[in-house]
């Protein structure tokens, strides 16, 4: 049995040029996120409906209305954008909806920026290295460790993970060959088409690359470099994202092109897309693409810094075809104007049980906005993933000093403790 639920609040009544407003949508996905697609929406008088199969989710409350329909039930989706009316669709912020996402758009006629060989290409991880290489990007060393009596052979530590995972799930760290089934197994239950990656486990400078596609043009609009906290066996999550990147340089002269070649080569006319790498030797060493918004926020800084919205775009473009309303391609700025930051607070396991500080934290002079993804009463148990990040902090101000500041006035006045009192907090 399908559960709807229905708010009584309408769309704001707001002017929009290109005959969007009064349009619905269907977001998929109704984690915290997706407050910020609801609120673009709702600025271009678009009505919004949301879904995903947990009850209570977060952004379901912003909605104008939700189901708990399952974003991977095709079936049920066609039939709830029927009765709804919809007009177009969104994928939200998990590689998981991508392929639904496509299935549902072509089986309705909506608009759809990517299809099933552009998601089978980018979205699994041997798909991607191999694309990587063919279009001469740097990738990190793959280790063979289909035959476990050479493990003396192999070169430590490695990563291995699931080929087609994603938040960090199935991941990890091996430092000794005593580690390594336990970690193979691992990375085989969270994959869903049995495949594993093991690769060097590369100990460098960590970067995050975001980018804007308009009507085929490929454009670098953010690059952060990441600081990592790395728990023994577990893949590191990352603690912060400092724009610009200071090797913004060396991306733009030695792998831009690249890039560019291998999203032209896949077809990609209209979105966003992020990768992730490293910088040694003087080399980036790309590892990961996410096809879709980014979980990790950068489009509020992009937002900020260059004005333009890319959740936005995603909306016009669901509903019109039409990547956003103008030519971004003056106002996209890699370099930033000024300096930002988010700081990405993490926790330990256990059960929340206080949390404080919220009111401090949004009054600093550097605050700009916050993804709150834990709240009272939530249980963590799941080290190195992104299940134990509390909160995405996002900051900016003329200079660093300012930033540094307030990060330690964050430090200082945040509170979460377990329902035993002992912090909770990773600093």
């Amino acid at each position: 049995m399908v559960t709807i639920y229905l708010k009584e609040q309408k769309c704001k009544e707001v002017i929009m040029e290109g005959g969007i407003k009064g349009k619905r949508i269907l977001i998929l996905g109704a984690t915290e996120h997706s407050k910020h697609i609801i609120d673009a929406a709702k600025k271009l008088g678009v009505y919004t409906v949301i879904t995903d199969y947990v009850k209570g989710n977060a952004a379901k409350k912003y909605a104008d209305k939700f189901y708990d329909v399952s974003t991977l039930d095709v079936d049920a989706l066609i039939d709830l954008c029927k009765k709804e009316k919809i007009d177009g669709v969104i994928a939200g912020f998990v590689d998981i909806n991508l392929l639904p996402y496509y299935k549902l758009c072509k089986s309705l006629g909506y608009h759809y920026y990517c299809d099933e060989s552009m998601i089978n290409l980018t979205m699994n991880k041997k798909n991607f290295k191999n694309l990587c290489i063919q279009f001469n990007i740097d990738v990190p060393k793959e280790i063979d460790v289909n035959n476990l009596n050479k493990s003396k052979e192999i070169q430590f530590p490695i990563i291995i993970k699931p080929a087609d995972s994603y938040s960090s799930k199935g991941i990890s760290v091996v430092y000794k060959p005593e580690e390594l089934k336990k970690a193979i197994n691992k990375a085989y239950e969270y994959s869903r088409c049995k495949q594993i990656v093991a690769e060097e486990y590369i100990n460098a400078p960590d970067i995050f690359l975001y980018f804007t596609v308009q009507n085929g043009k490929v454009m670098l609009s953010a690059m952060a470099d990441r600081t990592l906290r790395e728990e023994d066996g577990f893949a590191p999550q990352p603690e912060g994202y400092k724009y610009p990147s200071q090797y913004l340089d060396l991306f733009q002269e030695s792998t831009y092109e690249k890039v560019k070649k291998m999203i032209e080569y896949i077809g990609l006319q209209n979105g966003t897309f992020t990768l992730q790498g490293f910088v040694k030797d003087n080399k980036i060493i790309i590892f990961e693409m996410g096809l879709r918004l980014s979980g990790g926020g950068g489009y509020i800084h992009i937002l900020n810094q260059s004005n333009f919205s890319q959740t936005e775009m995603y909306v016009q473009y669901a509903i019109t075809g039409k990547f956003g309303n103008q030519d971004i391609t003056f106002l996209n700025n890699p370099k930033f104007k000024k300096p930002a930051y988010t700081l990405v607070v993490l926790l330990k396991n256990g059960k929340i049980g206080v949390i404080d500080g919220l009111g401090k934290i949004r009054s600093d002079s550097s605050y700009l906005d916050m993804i709150q993804l834990r709240k009272e009463g939530d249980e963590l148990n799941e080290l190195g993933t992104l299940n134990q990040v509390f909160a995405r902090i996002y900051l900016t101000a003329d200079t660093w000093v300012e930033i540094d500041q307030s990060i330690n006035n964050i430090k200082k006045n945040l509170i979460v403790k377990d329902i035993n009192g002992n912090s909770m907090l990773y600093y």
